[in-house]
């Protein structure tokens, strides 16, 4: 039998009186739980010793203290968005606010965008994270999303007026199941519960299984192509209040602009006194 020494003997009186306290049952049998989490970190520790993974920036391996897929040099050299625009013309605008002339055709109150896209390791991220389906990526992106929301609170910027809730744009169930998690769920949920906000989970709803926004080759057609895709199903959890409606990266604004025509207008719509867009980058 294996001598352990002194100190990690496990018939000491004080390794007894802290597994009397722990909830791992009596006798020295680990708890269920603790076993699967023990594995997981081995199976985890396995495949990185196997499958190093490799920064998007800087092409070298991530070390300990790293995300996954980007080194702390590289993340640490990523631009946060340092002016705002208005989400039809692209003027800059206060805070991202839309402009008079836009606000005639956009229910979209504001839009907020977190980073550069010209950033190559934002671009990169943001690519790996939606076409490549890497969920891991969500760690990074989320803190880029706080970061932005701190800068923004530092200018004065008013995020908890009018009792905001956070909520994500939906995907349809058949690309949910294909994808295995939605991508903008992952980033309002850490924005929500940074800042202490509520989390809409079942708002929005997606009815209409559209093609992809990016095989659509006009504005025009990616207008026409989210039209009457969703539907708000808990109109009580908004009316009156402000939205923050998320998505990992917008184009034209279309989606937002959809999501937030259903959010606002009565008596279909949802009630929210006004709908602010989030993303991390703009394309």
């Amino acid at each position: 039998m294996f001598n352990y020494p002194q100190n990690q003997r496990f018939d000491k009186p004080s390794f007894k009186k802290a597994l009397k306290k722990s909830n791992h049952g009596s006798g020295l049998v680990p708890h269920r739980a603790s076993l699967w989490c023990g594995a997981q970190h081995m199976k985890n520790w396995a495949l990185d010793i196997i499958f190093p993974k490799i920064c998007l920036g800087c092409s070298r391996f991530t070390a300990i203290g790293d995300f996954d897929y980007v080194c702390k040099k590289c993340f640490g050299e990523v631009s946060l968005k340092n002016t705002f625009e208005c989400v039809g013309c692209k003027r800059q605008t206060h805070l991202g606010l839309t402009c008079v002339f836009c606000k005639k055709e956009s229910e979209l109150d504001q839009l907020l965008i977190a980073a550069e896209l010209s950033d190559s390791v934002i671009e990169k991220m943001l690519k790996t994270y939606k076409y490549k389906f890497v969920s891991d990526m969500a760690k990074p992106l989320s803190v880029i999303a706080k970061k932005c929301i701190k800068k923004l609170l530092s200018k004065g910027f008013n995020l908890f007026e009018d009792s905001p809730v956070v909520i994500s744009v939906p995907l349809h169930k058949n690309r949910l199941n294909w994808r295995g998690f939605n991508q903008a769920d992952l980033l309002a949920r850490s924005v929500a519960d940074s800042y202490h906000m509520p989390y809409g989970e079942k708002v929005l709803t997606r009815v209409v299984n559209a093609k992809h926004q990016a095989e659509a080759e006009t504005k025009e057609e990616r207008f026409s192509n989210v039209k009457n895709n969703f539907v708000v199903t808990n109109r009580e959890a908004i009316k009156g209040r402000t939205v923050i409606l998320v998505d990992d990266i917008c184009t034209t604004g279309a989606t937002l602009n959809e999501c937030a025509r259903v959010l606002k207008n009565p008596p279909s719509g949802g009630g929210a006194k006004r709908v602010i867009g989030f993303v991390i980058a703009r394309g």
